[in-house]
């Protein structure tokens, strides 16, 4: 394997990890609630992610050992947001589309693949059960629809239906706070279940900014020892570290909150291990 890729990639996770041990944000997340907004009120984070790898991860187990493979990149449109409805309930919604291009080399020749399009889009109905300034936990019902191509290569999705419960937690201490949030991905019709949680840490570290630390894993149970083709893209093995340093406006632009980010992949299974930076416009009302 590649040690001195591996070097690289944990001086690359200090910055991220710096950020975690700081938390991450003001009173309470921007979003990914436990906390229910108010009927009509809520917010959006449109953002612009672009994804870089040119090596992957091991096919035969998950780890941190990388070696060369293909290069891949992606610019990617994301949507998400909450939406408050009344009666303790909001939605929630993870929209996505972009543009995917692997290179690699064949026989001495370079291959390019490219797609395009929408990527699965998720949507889910969150009920909020204790709801308190500091502590709020909440369970929601999402839907993750296969709308994301599965005839290009590369494939823009899993190309099958599922159902996604989680439970999230959220504990605010002031200028600190912190969320989890956990749950398996189930698939309708195919060989595999995905447990998923996210861990969120913040501190806000100046009336005018905060920063924030995130930890991605994801895990994949294998009905079968060996999947079908068609089932692959429900594969899915990766641990994922971020951070995020948000503006906070004052006076009339204080529902408009800039961020950029930074994400860079830990460990994984049979699959591109890469870095991202996002740019995007937390937007509250």
């Amino acid at each position: 394997m590649n040690s001195a890729g591996n070097a690289a990639r944990t001086m690359r996770l200090l910055p991220c990890a710096c950020a975690l041990v700081l938390f991450a944000a003001s009173t309470r997340p921007a979003h990914a609630d436990p906390w229910i907004p108010a009927a009509g009120h809520g917010v959006v984070d449109p953002m612009l992610r672009y994804f870089s790898a040119n090596h992957a991860f091991s096919p035969t187990h998950f780890g941190s050992s990388t070696y060369p493979s293909s290069q891949q990149r992606e610019t990617q449109l994301r949507i998400n947001g909450s939406q408050g409805i009344g009666h303790g309930l909001s939605i929630e919604y993870d929209l996505r589309g972009g543009a995917v291009q692997d290179t690699r080399h064949h026989a001495g020749q370079q291959v390019v693949s490219r797609a395009s399009g929408l990527e699965d889009q998720v949507i889910g109905l969150n009920y909020g059960l204790r709801q308190t300034q500091s502590f709020a936990d909440s369970i929601t019902l999402n839907a993750v629809l296969p709308t994301g191509s599965t005839s290009q290569s590369p494939a823009l999705g899993s190309g099958k239906a599922a159902i996604e419960p989680d439970y999230q937690v959220g504990i605010a201490r002031g200028a600190m706070f912190a969320t989890l949030m956990a749950g398996p991905r189930v698939f309708l019709d195919g060989g595999a279940v995905q447990l998923r949680s996210s861990l969120s840490l913040g501190y806000r570290v100046a009336p005018r900014f905060r920063v924030s630390g995130s930890v991605f894993y994801v895990r994949t149970l294998q009905r079968q020892q060996v999947v079908a083709l068609a089932d692959r893209g429900e594969i899915y093995n990766l641990l994922r570290v971020g951070a995020k340093l948000e503006y906070l406006p004052a006076g009339r632009l204080r529902q408009w909150r800039p961020f950029i980010g930074y994400e860079d992949s830990l460990a994984g299974k049979g699959i591109h291990a890469g870095r991202r930076i996002v740019l995007g416009l937390a937007v509250h009302y």
